[in-house]
């Protein structure tokens, strides 16, 4: 009788591609947490400034006496967030610069808060699914998604 020394070459072929099957499945599931994970960061980044949004609201009546892009540092907003007015419509946007972008070529992914004049927020984000009651940018969801 002769003594297995290891394990045979099928054997090791097996679970290599065993191995491969599991990687092609994690991977890209992992990269859609992290594309995830940055556009609901981007969501809590913005939904924290609305705060000082409201207050400069409420204290003048509008965010600005012009229309368009408006001046972060009297608010305490950091400069890669895009502020802006226009008709009692205020729009937050923050890019996010590490989010592949879409084949139809919309430009670099953002995440926007948009205010109407009647002081209702809402929320569009770059991601094909929901995140944090945030609905996806060109999707049919519910009205009342992104509220709050």
């Amino acid at each position: 009788m002769q003594k297995q020394q290891g394990f045979s070459l099928i054997e090791l072929l097996v679970v290599i591609s065993i191995i491969g099957a599991l990687t092609a499945i994690a991977i890209p599931q992992y990269q859609k947490y992290q594309n995830k994970a940055k556009v609901t960061a981007a969501i809590a980044t913005l939904t924290n400034m609305r705060s000082a949004v409201e207050a400069k609201i409420l204290e003048k009546g509008e965010l600005s006496e012009k229309s368009g892009k408006i001046d972060n540092t009297t608010l305490g907003i950091p400069d890669d967030v895009e502020l802006g007015s226009e008709s009692g419509k205020v729009t937050m946007t923050l890019t996010i610069d590490s989010l592949p972008t879409s084949d139809d070529g919309d430009g670099t992914p953002a995440v926007t808060l948009t205010r109407t004049a009647a002081g209702i927020w809402s929320c569009e984000q770059p991601l094909e699914e929901e995140v944090s009651n945030c609905e996806s940018i060109g999707s049919d969801s519910g009205s009342d998604s992104g509220k709050g």
